[in-house]
Formats: C-alpha cells, structure tokens, sequence
C-alpha cells in the first residue's frame, strides 16, 4: 500500500517522533491486511479516525459499523453485538448470531469495538470463540465471518490482560496487529504537527501561523486529556486571536496552568517558563 502524505494520516498518528513512525508503520500494516487488528490509545487519542482510516483503504465501500462496548449495562452490550438468539436456539452453541447483531450489520465491512475493556465475560468468551473460529451461526446454518474487527483499548490492556480481568485470548486474536499511541506526553516533539492541523481544521483548512515561542509552550504542558484538550486550547486560542500568527501570549491566556508544565523544572519561575 502506497504511503499517504504527510498531512492525511489520521491526526493521532501526525508527528516526527519515533513513536509515531511506528505508530504509522503498525497502521500500513493493519491497512494491508484482513486481520483483525487492536488501537491502544488513551482518551483523547481518537482511535476511531483510525479504525475508520484503516477501513477506507482496506475495504472501501463497504459498512463501517461502530459499537460501543461501554455504551450501556453488560445484558444490552451483549445483545447489541451478537443479537437475540431464536428461542429455539438458545441453549445452542455460543456462536449463533442473531440477526440484529452488529457482527452480522457489518456485513463484508468493519465492525469498530470501541473500549474494549468494558466488554463483559460473557461477551469476551463469545467473541474470543467467533474469532477463533472465523465462522458463526445463523438461522441454523454455519458461514463465515465476513466482518472484519478492530478493537480499542487504553493503554492499560496489558495490564488488564495480566490480572485477568480481559481475555489473554482474546487479546491475543484481536492484537494480530496492534496500533500503539503514544499519549501526547510522551512525544512533545510532535505538538507543532498537531497544533497546526487542528488549527487548520479550526479556520477552514487555512492554518494561521504560530511562532516558535508559542509552540514551545505548547509542548510544554503533559496534555493528559491528550488531543481532545489540545484542540479544546486551540479553538479558544484562535476564537480570542481571529487574525495574525498566534504568539506565546496568545496561547499562555488559554492554557490549563494547573500541573500544565511537567516538563519544566518545579523551581524555574513562571516568567521563565513562559519565556
């Protein structure tokens, strides 16, 4: 598959840091593969711009159907993905379907499980069985999976997986491939990447211009709601600053101040911090 440009990556995988070149190199490859596939990314990361990018280039045209697996209380999560079975079926195997079910809406597309982690036991060991079976039960009748399934989870999964709390098999069956990223602490380098498309977004796909010290004090903060308090800043930067490049002042007023610059030494002042 032939690398996009630079500026129509998904946003959360923007950046010139080496954590999101690999980020990048996971996603050509979950691009290029049928597999199923897992994004670990934290709030504010935006892993649905992904599954969703990795969907139009893998199966275009096709349904890209989202489920929510923390959407509401474990009866109705297990029902929305695998359906009501037939009353005649219902003490059947664990794979028959019912025909409301979001692996069936997906049809020949993407079935996006966001927040993984939420998804109860039962609904694990289901899943964990469809996906090693690659086949499920309808009506009766044994067919492929044609739904092809890319999982989100935080980047406590492992973790998660470690304490039993989410199937090992499961991850393992969804983690073929595995869309790592990184948390926006953990790459400052690439906020000036961020910064200028979200503000591109925010004026209409003209960006204003930042200078240098403005950037630098955007990479300043740890950000821990990561894009999502990113572009929350910038939008009340820009709507305070409609014309001109955007200054340090500029982005200093709109700032969470609180436990914001991690990055800078707790006995450097304010002043020096902003300079």
């Amino acid at each position: 598959m032939q690398k996009p440009p630079r500026d129509h990556w998904p946003l959360p995988l923007a950046g010139t840091s080496a954590a999101s070149e690999r980020a990048r190199a996971a996603f050509v490859a979950a691009a290029a593969s049928a597999a199923p596939a897992l994004i670990v990314a934290d709030r504010g990361l935006d892993p649905e711009s992904i599954a969703r990018a990795i969907h139009e280039r893998s199966r275009p045209g096709t349904p890209f159907t989202v489920f929510d697996c923390a959407a509401s209380d474990a009866p109705d999560v297990e029902r929305g993905l695998f359906g009501t079975r037939p009353r005649a079926e219902a003490g059947a195997a664990l794979d028959v379907i019912g025909s409301s079910s979001a692996l069936l809406r997906a049809r020949g597309g993407t079935l996006h499980l966001k927040n993984i982690l939420d998804l109860p036991a039962a609904a694990q060991r289901r899943l964990a069985r469809v996906l090693r079976d690659q086949e499920i039960t309808v009506t009766g009748r044994r067919v492929p999976l044609r739904a092809r399934i890319i999982g989100h989870a935080p980047g406590s999964v492992a973790a998660e997986v470690g304490d039993g709390h989410f199937r090992s098999d499961l991850f393992r069956r969804l983690s073929q491939t595995c869309i790592a990223v990184p948390p926006l602490q953990d790459r400052p380098e690439d906020i000036p990447a961020f910064a200028h498309r979200i503000a591109a977004s925010l004026r209409n796909g003209k960006a204003p211009a930042f200078t240098q010290a403005a950037l630098t004090v955007l990479s300043a903060p740890a950000w821990p709601g990561n894009l999502d308090e990113l572009h929350a800043v910038l939008d009340r930067v820009l709507s305070a600053a409609p014309t001109g490049s955007i200054r340090q002042e500029d982005v200093l007023a709109h700032l969470p101040i609180d436990g914001a610059f991690t990055r800078i030494a707790p006995q450097v002042s304010l002043r020096e911090a902003r300079r």
